[in-house]
C-alpha cells in the first residue's frame, strides 16, 4: 500500500475525531490496528456494510485484527470502493498505513452531506455483549447443559451400583435368617422330659427338630 496520505489531516485531529464521533478515548492512532474501529467507522459511513457481531470488539491478538480488516476489506469490495488495504501492516499498527486509513476515512465522512441522526456508537459496540445470545451460543449451552446433565445422570446410575451390593447383602441375611427352621419350646422340653429315652437318643431328636 502507498505510503502517500489521502488527506493533510493531522494525527491530533483524527484522535480528536474520532473520539468525538464515536465516544471513545484514545490517545494515539496505533490504537486503531485491531480494525474495530475502522470497521465501526466504515459502518457508520455505509450503513449495514458490516454487521456488528462480524466485528471481534474486544480483539487482543494479531489474528483477530487479520480477521477484522478482512471483514472491512470484503465490505469495500462490496461497495466497489478502490481502496487498497495491506492487511498485515494494519494488524501490525504500522503507523504510516493507520494514518493512511484513518485519513481516508475522514475524508469519507467530511464529504457526507447527511450525518447519521441518532445514531449511538456505544449502542452499536454492546453487539459483543449480546453475542451470548445468538442462537448459535445457545446450542452450544444447550450442549453443555446437556452434558452436564448426562454426568449427572451418569453419577447417579453409579452411586446406584455402589449402594446395590450392600442391598442384596441385606436381602440374602433376610432370607437365610427367615428358612432358617427353628423348632418350638415345648417340643424340646417334651423330649428332655421323656423318661423312655436314654441321652444319646434325646441328643439325636433334639437335632432332628433343626433339620
Amino acid at each position: 500500500m502507498s505510503t502517500q496520505t489521502t488527506q493533510t489531516t493531522s494525527k491530533k485531529e483524527l484522535v480528536q475525531w474520532i473520539n468525538e464521533t464515536f465516544k471513545l478515548t484514545i490517545t494515539q492512532l496505533e490504537t486503531l490496528g485491531t480494525g474495530s474501529t475502522f470497521c465501526q467507522i466504515f459502518e457508520y459511513l455505509y450503513p449495514n456494510s458490516i454487521q456488528a457481531n462480524k466485528i471481534i470488539w474486544k480483539a487482543n491478538k494479531e489474528t483477530d485484527y487479520i480477521k477484522n480488516f478482512k471483514t472491512l476489506a470484503d465490505a469495500l469490495t462490496k461497495l466497489n470502493i478502490q481502496k487498497q488495504l495491506d492487511i498485515q501492516s494494519l494488524s501490525k499498527a504500522k503507523y504510516q498505513d493507520i494514518l493512511d486509513l484513518a485519513q481516508f476515512m475522514k475524508s469519507k465522512y467530511d464529504k457526507q452531506v447527511e450525518k447519521r441522526e441518532n445514531y449511538d456508537p456505544v449502542e452499536f459496540r454492546k453487539q459483543e455483549e449480546r453475542k451470548v445470545f445468538t442462537p448459535t451460543n445457545r446450542k452450544t449451552f444447550q450442549a453443555l447443559k446437556d452434558k452436564t446433565n448426562n454426568e449427572n445422570t451418569q453419577n447417579t446410575t453409579h452411586s446406584l451400583l455402589v449402594k446395590r451390593p450392600l442391598s442384596k447383602t441385606s436381602t440374602w441375611k433376610i432370607t437365610k435368617t427367615t428358612l432358617t427352621k427353628t423348632p418350638e419350646l415345648n417340643s424340646i422340653t417334651e423330649i428332655i422330659n421323656n423318661t423312655e429315652d436314654d441321652e444319646a437318643t434325646k441328643v439325636k431328636k433334639i437335632k432332628s427338630l433343626f433339620i
